[in-house]
C-alpha cells in the first residue's frame, strides 16, 4: 500500500490489526457508495484521482483504510475541517459504501502517470481493479456529469421574489410612542423573567417582554436586551417565563431605533445548533424561524466570544422559514470555532438588504455577514476582516445556497479555501456580485470565490488583491472544479507559487465569455485565464498582457461583435448569457431584452468591458465599484 502523507499512527495501527485485507473487507456497496460520493467528486475526482495535487489521491486505496480514515474525520480524530464537515452526518454504513466505491477504482498510479494524466486530461492508466464498474467514469471535454442546478436556482429565485414582496409590504414608520412605556429600573425584575424592568415592555407579565403597539403584526424592539431576550428570556438561573421559546422564535419583530450593543460584553446569539452544538446534525431545528426587520436601523458595538462553538452571530442559526432584512451592523467583533459571522452564523433562510462591518475570527466557515449558508443572501454588503483556517469569505464562508447582487470589500486571511466574497461554494450560485478587498493565504484562493465545487458564478467580478504561497490561486476563482464561470472578470493583482491564473488558478470546469486584466506573478505554472487546466473547457475568453503575455488581447478594444459575447438573434436558449436577469425570475423576459440591459457594457476604447448586472448593488448601497 502506498502510504498517504499525514496518516495518523492510529489509523495505520487499526489497519494492521484488521489484516489490511483490501477487497476482502467487502462490507460496502459500490453502487450505493458512488451515489453517496457524488459530493466528493469535485475535490477528489470521480475516480479518486483529484484534479488538484493538493487533495489526496484515493482511487484504488484499501477499502478498510478508507473507511477508517473517513470515520476518523467524522469522529474528530483527524482535524481537516473541510473533510470533517463533509462526513459529519454520515452513518458507518454510508462511510463503508463510499470507501467501497473509491476502493473499486483503478489502482495506484506513479507520480509520472498522475502528472501525464493531469496535463493531458486522459483517463487513469492501467487495468481496473477486480470488481470495478466496467468502463470507469464517463469522460469528455467537460469531465464527469455535473450536479443538476435547475431545482436549486429555481428555489433561490423563488426565495428572492418572496423577500422582495414581503419587504414591499412592510411600509410606514413606527412612531416613537412604541418605546415610551420603558421607564422601569435596570436593577429590578418584577415579573422574574430575566429581563430587567427598564428593558421589558411588559414588566409585570412573565409571559411577555415586547409589544405590537400599532397592531401591524410585528413586535417592536426598542433596546438590545429585548433583542437578546428573543432567544434567552427566562433561561437565567432562578428566572422563568410562560412564553415558550418556540413562540418567540416564530414571531415577527422590527427595530424602531438604532441599538447600542456595547452594554452586553458577550451577546447570546438568537438561535443555536442545539444541545450538542452541532448544526451539521440538527440543521435549523433550533434556529430562528420568524422575521427580524431592521427597518434600516443600525446595531453598533456587538461583541460575541464563543471560540469553541458553531452557529455564532447576532442570529446564531436562521431557519429555513426565517428572514432578516434591512439591518445594518457596525463596529462588531465575533469569535467562534465554525459557522460564525456578524449577522448570521448558519443560514438556512433569507438574508435580504443587510450590511455588516467588523471583525470575525475562528477556524472554518467564517464570513463577515454569514458564516455557513444553505439559504439565500441578496442585495447585501460587508466590510472588515476575516481570519481563520479554511472556508473563509468576505461575505460568506461556506455556501451551498445562493448569493445575488451583493458585494464585499473585506480582507480575508487564512489557510485554504479563501474568497473575497465566498470561501467555499458547493452546489451554489453567485450572481451579479463582486469583491474589492484582499485575500491572503495558502492554497485555493480566489478574488471572488476560493473553491468553486460543482457550483456556478455568473455576471460577477473581482478587483481584490490575491496573494498565496501555495497552489490554485486565481483573480476570480482559486479552484474551479466541475463548476461554471460565465460572463465574469478579474482585475486585481494575483500572486502565487503554482497554478496561478488571471481568472482561475486551476480549472476542472467551464469558463466562458470572461476576461482577466489581473497582473499574474507565479513561480510555477501560470496563465492568462487559468494557471492549469485539467479536463476543463475554456471558450471565448480574453486576457491582458499583464495577466500573461502569450495570447494577450487589448481588452479596451473589445467590442460586442469581435468578442462573441453579444446575444444572437433567435437564440432564446442563450438569452441568459446575453442579458441581465433584472427580476431574478430565472428567465430573460421580453422587457429585459434591451441594449441597455445586456450583460456587457463595452464603453469606449479607453476602458475594459464592465458588467451592467452589478449596477443594482451600487444603486442600493451607493459608492463606486472600486475597479
Amino acid at each position: 500500500m502506498a502510504r498517504q502523507p499525514g496518516i495518523p499512527a492510529l489509523i495505520l495501527a487499526l489497519f494492521l490489526v484488521t489484516g489490511g485485507a483490501g477487497n476482502a473487507w467487502g462490507k460496502g456497496d459500490v453502487e450505493r457508495g458512488k451515489r453517496l460520493a457524488r459530493e466528493c467528486f469535485a475535490c477528489h475526482g470521480q475516480d479518486g484521482y483529484s484534479p488538484s495535487p493538493i487533495n489526496p489521491k484515493i482511487g484504488g486505496q484499501h477499502e478498510r483504510y478508507l473507511f477508517l480514515s473517513l470515520k476518523e474525520y467524522r469522529d474528530g480524530g483527524r482535524s481537516h475541517s473541510l473533510m470533517r464537515g463533509s462526513v459529519l452526518s454520515r452513518t458507518d454504513q454510508e462511510l463503508e459504501d463510499i470507501a467501497a466505491y473509491y476502493a473499486s477504482q483503478p489502482g495506484y498510479l506513479t507520480p509520472e502517470e498522475i502528472r501525464e494524466r493531469t496535463e493531458q486530461g486522459v483517463p487513469s492508466a492501467g487495468p481496473p481493479r477486480a470488481g470495478a464498474p466496467e468502463g470507469g467514469p464517463p469522460r469528455g471535454p467537460a469531465g464527469p456529469r455535473k450536479f443538476d442546478h435547475s431545482d436549486h436556482i429555481a428555489r433561490y429565485n423563488s426565495m428572492l421574489a418572496q423577500a422582495i414582496e414581503d419587504a414591499a409590504r412592510a411600509v410606514g414608520e413606527v412612531g416613537g410612542f412604541a418605546c415610551l412605556g420603558l421607564s422601569g429600573s435596570a436593577d429590578s425584575d418584577v415579573d422574574g423573567d430575566g429581563l430587567a424592568d427598564a428593558y421589558d415592555a411588559a414588566p409585570g407579565d412573565a409571559g411577555e417582554f415586547v409589544l405590537d403597539t400599532n397592531a401591524d403584526g410585528f413586535f417592536e424592539i426598542c433596546n438590545i436586551r429585548q433583542l437578546e431576550a428573543i432567544g434567552n428570556l427566562g433561561r437565567q438561573e432562578g428566572k422563568a417565563t410562560t412564553l415558550d421559546r418556540e413562540v418567540r422564535m416564530m414571531r415577527k419583530y422590527q427595530l424602531v431605533r438604532d441599538l447600542d450593543a456595547s452594554s452586553i460584553p458577550n451577546f447570546e446569539p438568537i438561535g443555536d445548533c442545539g444541545p450538542d452544538g452541532n448544526c451539521m446534525i440538527t440543521l435549523d431545528r433550533y434556529g430562528f424561524q420568524g422575521v427580524i426587520d431592521g427597518r434600516g436601523h443600525t446595531i453598533r458595538g456587538l461583541r460575541i466570544s464563543r471560540p469553541g462553538g458553531g452557529g455564532i452571530g447576532l442570529l446564531g442559526v436562521l431557519g429555513a422559514r426565517g428572514t432578516v432584512r434591512d439591518l445594518v451592523i457596525e463596529d462588531a467583533l465575533v469569535i467562534g470555532r465554525g459557522g460564525a459571522a456578524l449577522l448570521v452564523g448558519s443560514n438556512f433562510g433569507i438574508v435580504f438588504r443587510c450590511r455588516a462591518e467588523g471583525e470575525v475570527a475562528g477556524d472554518l466557515a467564517l464570513g463577515i455577514l454569514v458564516g455557513g449558508s444553505g439559504g439565500l443572501v441578496a442585495f447585501s454588503e460587508s466590510s472588515g476582516t476575516v481570519s481563520g483556517n479554511q472556508a473563509l469569505g468576505g461575505l460568506i464562508g461556506d455556501m451551498r445556497g445562493g448569493v445575488y447582487h451583493s458585494r464585499s470589500s473585506a480582507e480575508v486571511s487564512g489557510s485554504r479555501g479563501l474568497g473575497g466574497l465566498v470561501g467555499l461554494n458547493t452546489f451554489g450560485l453567485v450572481e451579479g456580485s463582486y469583491a474589492t478587498g484582499a485575500v491572503i493565504g495558502g492554497n485555493d484562493l480566489g478574488g471572488l470565490v476560493g473553491m468553486n465545487t460543482d457550483a456556478k458564478v455568473r455576471n460577477s467580478f473581482s478587483t481584490a488583491r490575491v496573494e498565496g504561497d501555495g497552489s490554485n490561486i486565481g483573480g476570480l476563482v482559486g479552484f474551479n472544479s466541475l463548476s461554471e464561470v460565465r460572463n465574469s472578470y478579474a482585475a486585481g493583482p494575483v500572486f502565487g507559487a503554482d497554478a496561478v491564473g488571471g481568472l482561475v488558478g486551476r480549472n476542472n470546469g467551464s469558463v466562458r465569455m470572461s476576461y482577466a486584466a489581473s497582473r499574474v506573478v507565479s513561480e510555477g505554472a501560470s496563465g492568462g485565464i487559468s494557471g492549469v487546466t485539467v479536463e476543463g473547457e475554456e471558450q471565448l475568453n480574453f486576457w491582458s498582457s499583464s495577466a500573461h503575455p502569450e495570447g494577450a488581447s487589448p481588452l479596451n478594444l473589445l467590442t460586442a461583435e469581435d468578442s462573441g459575447w453579444s446575444p444572437a438573434a433567435g437564440d432564446y436558449l442563450g438569452l441568459i448569457d446575453g442579458y441581465c436577469d433584472a427580476n431574478a425570475n430565472g428567465f430573460i423576459d421580453p422587457q429585459e431584452r434591451r441594449p441597455d440591459n445586456r450583460i456587457w457594457d463595452f464603453g469606449d476604447s479607453a476602458q475594459s468591458p464592465t458588467i451592467r448586472c452589478t449596477a443594482v448593488v451600487d444603486e442600493l448601497w451607493g459608492g463606486k465599484k472600486g475597479d
